[in-house]
């Protein structure tokens, strides 16, 4: 018989430092897993009792043990158009880019649009000319994305048939481009199964996708692999109107068809400014290098508001993305607003990004039970402390504000962390680098930025996990390490809260289990 049939456990964890996220420390201890669930929770001297000749037995010694990591903010069709086509990476010359796009070209069916990636043109020494392109492909679709995604080499036919121009290249500019890249249904599966098992290299057991419209390019594929049982991680999914006004109509039957254990509905992504480093996003003072200006791109509040109010009175929840501290207190406005009409039946609306908010408003977050979703890694935009751009478009007497971390935590504001993938690839690691040492990839500043705003690594730890499980509505499956909960689980080579700010960019996952499956083994090179 197996292990299950004895009552006791398929597969036992043993390590000296495991994290449970119900505290603030890791301790050794042993986790017992049957099936798809956690059945024992203990002492080390205690596994034994759960341990049959069919038991899978990982002896991890100081290997660190937390529950599995939950993105709370992906964009798949991001990350996909960005990996879709020729590798222009190795690429030398604009010359040889151009040859291996003729070669794709020449090997795929005529008509089909081209796609590539990965160019530089630092690497190149020049930006690479629209006329080569117009002039090799007359009629056919040529599109090309830098490494930074901050600029498409692409024809005038892709760009009369997508309606963007090179140099905007935000996911939301190419919404018709990525609809259309999601018609090849076998290849969305093979790629979206790709990026899982890219996840769950990184401990990714969860996430929270941002989908256009009705996302209907993903969620078939989604709905097959779930029916089937090849769902490799849970996938939480927010619709983000672009091309299409809010769909109300479509949000209830996606509120009532996708409420299982991998698959769910969780609501809208509503843009608000844009972004505080180009002037875009939108302040309550003027740019310290932009005078008189607060932003250059004036936000419709009053639609995200007609939004916001009609998606909450029919109970669906709403990630409000904003950067400035005028937009961050807009979106408190409308949240508070909701609640106010609900009284004790609040639903867990968020704001995303939350780069430069008003300390008062902080405040009024944690009052409100407003979910923060923010970006750990964000610090690695830039090359150094002397490289970054806070003080310079706020004034250095309000750089302390942009990124503080720890004045939410003393507001009660539950934070869940997020990449904005590809923006990031999701890395524990290069969160608490970044979020609790506050250092900049170079090591600067000697100390920290602004250290006292940092997270706690056990905060950030529970950020990941926890509260990410908690804003999803699935904090009684999964988030912790208890007994009952779903077997969800990343194991990293080293103890996350005991590695200094030199180590803790190499560490790395060697296990990650999701529902009871392992879906990356860096010791069998499995996933």
């Amino acid at each position: 018989m197996d292990a299950a049939a004895h009552g006791l456990a398929d597969r036992v964890l043993l390590s000296n430092a495991v994290f449970t996220g119900k505290e603030n420390s890791a301790s050794p201890a042993f986790i017992a897993l049957r099936g798809d669930c956690i059945v024992a929770v203990g002492h080390p001297a205690e596994a034994e009792n759960w341990i049959g000749p069919a038991t899978f037995v990982h002896h991890l010694k100081d290997a660190f043990i937390m529950p599995g990591v939950h993105d709370n903010h992906v964009f798949f069709t991001g990350y996909m158009s960005m990996h879709r086509g020729v590798d222009l990476t190795n690429a030398a010359t604009v010359d040889e880019a151009l040859q291996l796009l003729k070669q794709e070209a020449e090997k795929s069916p005529s008509g089909q649009n081209v796609y590539a990636y990965g160019w530089s043109g630092e690497d190149w020494g020049q930006s690479p000319e629209q006329s080569l392109l117009d002039e090799a492909f007359p009629e056919r679709v040529v599109i090309a994305i830098n490494r930074t995604k901050s600029y498409c080499w692409m024809n005038k036919t892709a760009q009369q048939k997508y309606q963007f121009a090179p140099d905007q290249c935000s996911a939301e500019s190419r919404a018709r481009l990525l609809n259309d890249m999601m018609q090849d249904r076998a290849l969305v599966r093979q790629e979206f199964l790709d990026f899982a098992r890219m996840l769950a290299k990184r401990g990714v057991t969860s996430i929270k996708d941002i989908g256009f419209d009705r996302h209907s390019g993903l969620l078939p594929v989604l709905e097959e692999l779930e029916a089937a049982g090849e769902l490799p991680l849970r996938v939480h999914f927010a619709l983000e109107p672009v091309l299409q006004p809010i769909d109300i109509p479509a949000g209830l039957q996606y509120k009532e068809r996708y409420q299982g254990e991998f698959l769910r509905f969780q609501g809208y992504k509503l843009m608000m400014d844009g972004v505080v480093a180009d002037h875009t996003g939108d302040m309550l003072e003027p740019y310290a290098d932009m005078p008189g200006v607060t932003t250059l791109r004036p936000v419709d509040y009053e639609a995200i508001e007609a939004a916001v109010q009609a998606a909450d009175s029919h109970g669906i929840k709403c990630c409000l993305t904003a950067e400035g501290d005028a937009a961050i207190r807009k979106a408190v406005d409308l949240i508070e607003g909701c609640n106010r009409k609900r009284g004790e039946q609040r639903i867990r609306h968020s704001i995303s990004d939350l780069e430069y908010p008003h300390p008062d408003d902080i405040k009024r977050m944690g009052k409100n039970g407003i979910f923060a979703e923010v970006y750990a890694q964000i610090l690695l935009l830039n090359p150094s402390y002397e490289d970054a751009y806070m003080a310079a478009v706020a004034g250095k007497e309000n750089e302390s504000r942009f990124y503080n971390y720890m004045s939410m935590l003393e507001a009660n504001v539950p934070i869940t962390i997020g990449t904005d993938l590809p923006l990031f690839l999701t890395s524990v690691p290069d969160s608490l680098y970044a979020a609790s040492y506050r250092l900049f990839p170079d090591g600067s500043p000697p100390g920290g930025w602004n250290p006292g705003q940092g997270m706690p690594a056990s905060e950030v730890l529970k950020a990941w996990t926890v509260n990410g499980a908690r804003h999803c509505g699935m904090e009684e499956c999964t988030g912790t390490l208890e007994v009952g909960k779903a077997a969800d689980i990343a194991v990293f080579d080293r103890n996350l809260l005991d590695t200094t700010a030199t180590g803790i960019r190499d560490t790395h996952v060697i296990l990650t289990i999701s529902a009871g499956r392992i879906t990356y083994d860096a010791s069998r090179n499995e996933g």
